[in-house]
């Protein structure tokens, strides 16, 4: 289930990580929050949620192949400050403080808000899957398996969790049917070519923007076959990237992940579309049109005179016919 960190949380100064406090609350009648089995529950999911949502909003991405980076462990770290009957408080840094000199080493920040913490992230990413919101840029596909994981909790008596940090978030069953309903209905990832300008370079994490030529943008990421200085040369300049396009439930694009960048010649335009998923699942509420009077069967009856005689009627409707 994604990077798992080495270990949850990172002395500061004093023994203790500074940052602000996270509470987690939970009801049912046998919680028992001291138990090993639910504590190990728990920490699973909050270790790589908190990794998964701190690197999705850094480098437009919760998961990769490879190695992870090396900032991240730093990033997502985080101190479980107290457990009481029902309740668990964490604190965490944020990610200036957590990353201190190698994030501006790295120009992460670029990216990022410093004064946030990696709790305050996988939170926004939290209270975007329960409110169903399905353009949303703060979870994909693995980030929303994992947070589905807090139904594992309910096996040890949990019936709902509150997460408290100025605001309060609810997870009971209900809420996970519906992160779980929200991954299902995300488009699978699809393999495409597409051509624009490329824009916005970051060497840091082999980022890019690339502009197509009706002006709409698509935010990419480069594979480590793709060479960082040919990347650079080719910036303000028409490109053609192949690789694969990942999708919001919307069936918008999250991003697109380039196997290769090659520099354009000629007419581009062909290329220049913005991809659409192969598989677009069907729900009835993208097909609801709101209806007014002069729309749906409002119009069709408002066109037909209800104080006519029953002759004059049976000639409106052959004529409507």
């Amino acid at each position: 289930m994604g990077e798992r960190s080495r270990t949850t949380k990172r002395a500061a100064s004093g023994g203790q990580l500074g940052g602000a406090r996270h509470v987690i609350r939970f009801t049912g009648d046998d919680v028992a929050t001291q138990r090993a089995p639910f504590l190990r529950d728990l920490l699973d999911i909050l270790v790589d949620g908190a990794q998964q949502a701190t690197r999705l909003h850094v480098d437009g991405r919760s998961t990769a192949p490879g190695t992870p980076p090396a900032w991240l462990e730093d990033a997502a770290a985080f101190e479980v400050e107290q457990i009481q009957e029902r309740e668990i408080i964490l604190r965490a840094p944020s990610l200036e403080d957590a990353l201190s000199q190698r994030a501006r080493q790295l120009g992460l920040f670029a990216a990022a808000e410093p004064s946030r913490s990696c709790l305050d992230y996988l939170e926004d990413s939290l209270d975007d899957a329960l409110a169903g919101r399905e353009d949303s840029e703060r979870y994909d596909r693995p980030l929303m398996a994992t947070l589905e994981g807090l139904g594992r909790l309910f096996r040890h008596g949990v019936d709902s969790i509150e997460l408290v940090n100025g605001r309060t978030l609810r997870v009971d069953r209900r809420g996970v049917e519906a992160i779980r309903a929200l991954r299902q209905r995300t488009p699978e990832d699809r393999r495409i070519v597409v051509g624009g300008k490329l824009d916005a370079t970051r060497d840091s994490d082999r980022s890019f923007m690339l502009v197509l030529t009706s002006g709409e943008t698509l935010r990419g990421l480069a594979a480590e076959s793709v060479d960082p200085a040919a990347l650079a040369r080719l910036f303000g300049q028409p490109a053609i990237v192949s690789g694969f396009a990942k999708f919001r439930p919307s069936g918008k694009v999250l991003r697109v992940e380039a196997e290769r960048i090659d520099p354009a010649t000629g007419d581009i335009a062909a290329w220049s579309t913005m991809p659409r998923p192969l598989d677009m699942p069907a729900h009835l509420h993208r097909f609801h049109v709101p209806q007014g009077p002069g729309s749906g069967v409002a119009a069709i009856l408002g066109a037909i005179p209800m104080d006519d005689t029953e002759e004059e009627f049976q000639a409106a409707i052959e004529e409507l016919s």
